[in-house]
């Protein structure tokens, strides 16, 4: 669905070019806070998380629209059966659906949404733990101090000498832990009879370094001891899922957003100029070309390429051997790579096509004037004018002949 909002006031040609380079869709708020828009990123944003499939995703015209809009692919609006083989094409495979089709959006669309992609489910944490076993503490005999880490998470010189028992050791060194490690509650020591657990319910790493010291002052005859860490279970940490339905991820959803917002940009700017809305699809796409097949399958980058190097209307019409092979004698496919290099040539398209937009309006204004004189102005064209009388070998011929060399130095 198109806003409701038709223009930005922007300025044609080359002034306007130089302004829309440096804005993004967010710097038009009578675009940004369209009620259209709004009311199709609202619905967007809560429901497309729940479409876990690519069939939920298409079987909902609003999500489908949505998602077909952001990755430019609206001329396949309905086309249901198409676009499920595409975005459940497992995209690291050359040969999915997704990867023999030539335009590159349909890649773009199948990674990003990553139906098809494999994926690997989430797994909990195990917690790592230890066992210490202390034994005659009493009222005249305790430890001095404790130091060791645990789960990752270091503590020292833990004052004990006013703890007699397992139960206060272990609560003063819980809260120890639990204070140098950001005051979570992930680490937990408890007693059970003379003995001391330790755990990390994170699975951040073993018990090392567990040290007791016994208090100088005892006076008991029994001196307080400390084993060494029994049960140690070294743990390990949750993993979270990988692969599977980006829908679920809110930075993913964020994403689609921001290019639908892109593209009802180029949307509006269209309906002032074409030239700039073509441009503007064109930096946006370009970069990702690869393949002179890329250009020659999408209208608007095929027009812009043939604008600038000034091929004539019936080079659409050559096989698309002899198109690639014109492009490659002229331009460097990894220009469009190199953004001073590519902000130049699509300035350059901008200038032309408003030069060539003059010029039709002068022609056109000549033509009423002379009828305004009542001179007889014949529209007709020959039935075998030199445009209509090519053939694919002449007009290769003519392409290959006098079409101009694009230096993008």
């Amino acid at each position: 669905m198109d806003p409701l909002i038709t223009t930005l006031g922007l300025p044609t040609g080359v002034a306007g070019w130089d302004i829309l380079q440096t804005k993004t869709a967010t710097n038009y708020p009578a675009l940004d806070n369209d009620p259209v828009v709004q009311q199709q990123i609202s619905y967007f944003e809560q429901n497309a998380p729940k479409a876990t499939t690519a069939q939920a995703l298409l079987s909902d015209p609003k999500l489908q629209d949505f998602a077909l809009t952001a990755y430019g692919l609206t001329s396949e609006s309905g086309m249901t059966a198409l676009m499920e083989k595409v975005l459940n094409s497992n995209t690291s495979q050359s040969n999915s659906f997704a990867a023999q089709m030539v335009a590159p959006q349909y890649m773009q669309i199948a990674q990003a949404f990553n139906y098809g992609g494999s994926s690997t489910p989430a797994t909990p944490a195990t917690a790592s733990s230890a066992t210490v076993d202390v034994e005659n503490l009493s009222q005249g005999s305790n430890f001095q101090n404790f130091s060791g880490t645990l789960g990752g998470v270091s503590v020292s010189w833990v004052d004990l000498t006013q703890d007699n028992t397992p139960q206060q050791v272990a609560s003063t060194l819980q809260t120890a832990f639990r204070r140098a490690d950001g005051n979570k509650t992930n680490i937990s020591v408890t007693a059970v009879g003379d003995e001391l657990k330790f755990s990390d319910a994170l699975g951040r790493g073993s018990a090392t370094n567990l040290s007791f010291t016994a208090n100088v002052l005892n006076t008991a005859d029994a001196q307080v001891t400390a084993s060494d860490p029994t049960n140690v279970v070294s743990g390990s940490q949750a993993v979270a899922a990988t692969g599977g339905p980006a829908v679920t991820s809110s930075s993913f959803i964020k994403t689609v957003v921001s290019k639908y917002l892109e593209a009802q940009l180029q949307n509006v700017v269209g309906n002032q100029s074409q030239a700039l809305e073509q441009a503007r699809y064109a930096a946006q796409e370009l970069p990702s070309v690869t393949d002179w097949n890329q250009v020659i399958a999408s209208k608007p980058l095929a027009n812009v390429i043939q604008t600038v190097l000034g091929l004539p209307a019936s080079f659409g019409a050559l096989d698309i051997t002899q198109q690639a092979q014109a492009y490659s004698q002229r331009m460097n496919i990894t220009d469009f790579q190199n953004p001073t290099k590519l902000s130049k040539m699509l300035t350059q398209y901008v200038a032309m096509s408003s030069e060539t937009q003059q010029t039709s309006a002068a022609t056109a204004a000549t033509l009423l004037n002379n009828l305004g004189s009542s001179k007889i102005v014949n529209l007709t064209l020959p039935t075998n004018s030199a445009t209509s009388s090519f053939s694919s070998a002449s007009a290769a011929a003519l392409v290959l002949s006098t079409a101009i060399s694009y230096s993008s130095s």
